[in-house]
């Protein structure tokens, strides 16, 4: 029996962009190596279901100046690339405290709560997130997933 992923990864809508969309991105490799490593069963990656709405408004709004019907299929493919979750009661009181503490918007504090809450590395380069040491750039992630475990863990101790 196949056994499942022990990283869970949450992706915020900075990283979920660039699976999609590089010109004028840094880390576009990083972030699609995510994906990747959740495609070889690796890691478990997760997006919150407000993702597509900053995806969506990233593309119509940003430089890319998408069209309607492209975002509507960038949005279909996230929908289909992997699991959206939502905000459980406890995670939304945490991220209105982290709006608090880091002076976040509620929307970054959402991705930064809920990878807090259920034990995941949170995928971002969204500076406020990463001056608050909330997040790792996708790189960095990469890094702590590749890592050997310890000595300690790789016996079974």
């Amino acid at each position: 029996m196949p056994t499942m992923p022990t990283t869970v990864v949450v992706s915020d809508a900075s990283v979920a962009l660039k699976w999609f969309h590089e010109a004028g991105e840094e880390d576009v490799g990083p972030a699609r190596a995510l994906l990747d490593a959740y495609a070889d069963e690796r890691i478990t990656l997760l997006v919150l279901d407000l993702t597509m709405y900053e995806v969506g408004n990233a593309l119509l709004r940003g430089s890319a100046a998408a069209t309607s019907d492209a975002v509507a299929t960038v949005l279909e493919a996230l929908r289909e690339l992997c699991p959206r979750v939502s905000l459980e009661p406890a995670e939304r009181h945490l991220a209105a405290g982290l709006v608090t503490e880091h002076g976040l918007t509620l929307y970054d504090a959402a991705y930064a709560a809920v990878a807090r809450a259920r034990g995941a590395l949170l995928a971002t380069v969204d500076r406020a997130l990463l001056a608050a040491g909330l997040g790792s750039p996708p790189s960095a992630v990469l890094e702590r997933i590749q890592a050997p475990p310890p000595p300690e863990v790789a016996r079974g101790w």
